[in-house]
């Protein structure tokens, strides 16, 4: 597992480095729920950052209504919702790289999360990695 500091995720050394090969390793996905989602995209992004995964013990899913399934059967009624109990908000103008972010920009799916790299954040499309600026977010939490 990774560092945790009073049970939150600690980014390691190296951290951007870390960042910029998992994106690399996504880029060109198409969009497959389950295996390569949005959300799995921030998780893997935030696992080689911090070595842990913020949202561990999540059940398999391979659709949109067995995704619904999943967060209904946690307890949860939406995604959004998922990931406030896993991480804490932040205001998205003080989102920063590696935090994650919720969209519904133009070109990304309703609910989309992403990954922000700086003034952009990257999201998941249907083609592979879709670039959105950070500010269009409705949402954002911190990785740390």
């Amino acid at each position: 597992m990774g560092e945790m500091n009073g049970g939150t995720m600690m980014r390691r050394e190296g951290w951007e480095r870390r960042l910029s090969a998992e994106i690399r390793d996504w880029d060109g996905r198409a969009f497959e729920w389950g295996s390569a989602d949005c959300l799995g995209f921030c998780r893997a992004v935030a696992r080689a950052m911090t070595g842990a995964d913020p949202i561990p013990d999540l059940p398999a899913y391979g659709s949109e209504y067995t995704a619904a399934k999943v967060l209904v059967g946690l307890g949860h009624r939406s995604l959004e919702d998922l990931v406030d109990a896993h991480l804490p908000r932040v205001p998205v103008a003080r989102a920063r790289r590696g935090d994650w972010v919720m969209t519904a920009a133009e070109g990304a799916m309703p609910g989309a999360m992403g990954v922000v790299t700086g003034r952009h954040a990257l999201h998941l499309g249907a083609a592979g990695l879709v670039r959105r600026p950070v500010l269009t977010a409705e949402a954002a939490w911190c990785v740390d």
